[in-house]
């Protein structure tokens, strides 16, 4: 790096690294070029302030697991990363539980630093809460996100407040500005009264040049003025020939006799930790019925996750889905602002009732041009959906054509899900059910079902009798595909499906996204359980009626749970 100074820390001082390193199959291959230049970047930084030479390095590559190499010095550290690749899910744990080994191994007295690094979320592993406090006991964690990163896991892990980027090429200069700060922060490399004769150039006037004025390495205007003023108070007008001595600085907040000017170049601006934290922007989920006449109120709620202290302003739409506007309901849009130490705001939509049979109907509102608040994952957008809840029923006849055998008749408003899940739990015998499928999506996508021992989403291996929960990761993934029903494949390109599944069963479901790789995010798998789902966020929501909508976007995308509508009809039991 151009104007570093070599800074050469207390000899007696051991600095221990451990670079934690999502290489997981989400980061994508450009993507972690740009993480492993950040971590080359930030090497390269510590070679050339000395740092380096009184440190040792950990490199904590984690996918589906976490390794832990320990390169013998700082050049190494850097081939280290260069030869990283990426592959598996993401397991913040096992990577947090690597870090802490490896700093306990250290021994005592040594300064600690962890640079996390993740694109999203713990998709494998489990809870990594009592990990990630276990490292902050012997450590100081840095957690750093780009993308889809989840703030509030970051928040988990960091030590203190964590940094969220759009892009990983913004990570370089994040990271070299956490150097100048290690060095500025640093008592050993500060301390004008240690006799060490290469540390931080001190810029006080040498014995022989006491009437020299004392340098302000300042370039703004208030400090040539301080500099001028020193200039003056040693001049000598009293006609004695002896110098005159020092005066004591009278504003000692700012320390004159360091030179930063060359460490400030090892972190671009220095950037500080001191950005403040705005409020996460969301609103509840609703649902209202439409009413057979007249028109009812679906009042949504914008919440912030802390008080506002500045105006927060919105502005507000709403955009059919399944529910057409001027008919379903009354399109709207607006600004909405949210006053000083206030925590919500209120948005009022007007639904149209009517006595029509017909399917569960949704719309969405959706939030933009937000001023003094985030949406989460540092998204420019935000929807959400509202669904109209079908209240009118048909009429069953029990007429039995003649030479017909009679089969039995369902219940009115026999309820077929059970939130995300397929309940045939009070049949008996096999079931023979007609799936509907219709929806929006701009990728071709597929849903199928697999049993579940409970509404929990437990399975079982028939090999080997273990059972898993959504809350497994990879392993729950993959036998829920193999446990995934034959020959029952749902999608747009067969509108109707008709099957037969056991009675007395629950059944999850799963959905198979941009089977074609057209779509950048790549190819997923979704379950009715959010916790099975790599990102975290619900993408099979009940519109009621029994009809799911599913969403296919990784971290919800628009959320309008239209890019596939299911709905399942017992045809026979």
């Amino acid at each position: 790096m151009s104007n570093s100074k070599q800074v050469n820390p207390d000899q007696d001082i051991q600095y221990n690294f451990a670079y934690l390193i999502d290489t997981s199959d989400s980061v994508g291959n450009n993507t972690l070029r740009q993480a492993k230049d950040a971590y080359t970047n930030l090497t390269e930084s510590l070679i050339e302030t000395g740092i380096a030479d009184v440190s040792q390095f950990a490199i904590i590559p984690f996918g589906s697991d976490a390794s832990l190499q320990t390169p013998a010095n700082a050049t190494e550290v850097i081939s280290t990363i260069e030869g990283l690749s990426g592959n598996g899910f993401t397991n913040f744990d096992a990577a947090l539980n690597t870090a802490y080994e490896f700093f306990s191994s250290q021994p005592s007295g040594t300064k600690n630093i962890a640079y996390f690094l993740s694109d999203g979320y713990s998709t494998i592993g489990g809870s990594f809460e009592d990990s990630a406090k276990s490292l902050q006991e012997v450590a100081d964690v840095q957690a750093y996100g780009f993308g889809l990163a989840n703030i509030q896991e970051l928040r988990i892990i960091d030590s203190d407040q964590p940094d969220i980027v759009p892009e990983a090429s913004e990570l370089a200069s994040k990271f070299s500005a956490s150097v100048g700060g290690l060095i500025s922060s640093n008592p050993e490399s500060v301390d004008s009264n240690t006799d060490r004769d290469n540390d931080i150039e001190i810029a006080s006037a040498p014995p022989s040049e006491t009437n020299q004025a004392v340098e302000d390495k300042s370039s703004d205007s208030t400090g040539q003025e301080i500099e001028k003023k020193d200039e003056e108070k040693l001049v000598d007008d009293s006609g004695v020939g002896s110098p005159l001595e020092l005066s004591e600085p009278e504003t000692p907040s700012t320390s004159p006799e360091l030179e930063i000017s060359d460490v400030a170049g090892l972190g671009a601006d220095l950037e500080t930790s001191t950005d403040r934290e705005l409020p996460v922007v969301d609103i509840e989920d609703i649902s209202i019925e439409e009413g057979d006449s007249g028109s009812s109120t679906a009042q949504f709620t914008v919440n912030l996750s802390s008080p506002a202290t500045e105006e927060v302003q919105f502005s507000y739409e709403t955009i059919d889905v399944t529910a057409a506007s001027g008919s379903d309901y009354n399109q709207t849009s607006g600004q909405i602002t949210i006053p000083i130490g206030e925590t919500s705001a209120e948005i009022d939509v007007e639904i149209n009732g009517d006595t029509e049979v017909e399917p569960n109907e949704e719309f969405t509102i959706k939030l933009s041009e937000l001023s003094s608040a985030t949406f989460a994952n540092q998204q420019t957008e935000y929807s959400k959906a509202v669904v109209i809840e079908n209240d009118d029923v048909i009429e069953n006849s029990t007429i039995v054509p003649t030479d017909e055998t009679p089969i039995t008749q369902i219940p009115d408003n026999e309820s077929l899900f059970d939130g995300n899940i397929l309940d045939l739990e009070s049949f008996n015998g096999e079931v023979t059910i007609d799936f509907a499928v219709d929806g929006n999506a701009s990728y071709r996508n597929s849903a199928g079902l697999y049993k579940i021992d409970d509404a929990q989403g437990t399975i079982t291996d028939p090999i080997t009798g273990n059972q898993f929960t959504p809350s497994d990761g990879e392993a729950y993934t993959q036998l829920a595909i193999q446990l995934q029903e034959p020959n029952l494949e749902l999608s747009l390109d067969a509108q109707n499906t008709i099957t037969t599944l056991e009675g007395g069963s629950n059944y999850g479901l799963l959905f198979f996204t941009n089977l074609d790789g057209d779509s950048p995010e790549g190819n997923e798998v979704y379950f009715s359980f959010s916790e099975a789902n790599s990102d975290k966020i619900e993408h099979i929501r009940s519109l009621g009626n029994n009809t799911l909508g599913l969403e296919d976007l990784f971290s919800g995308g628009d959320n309008d749970f239209n890019d596939m509508v299911i709905r399942a009809d017992i045809a026979q039991i």
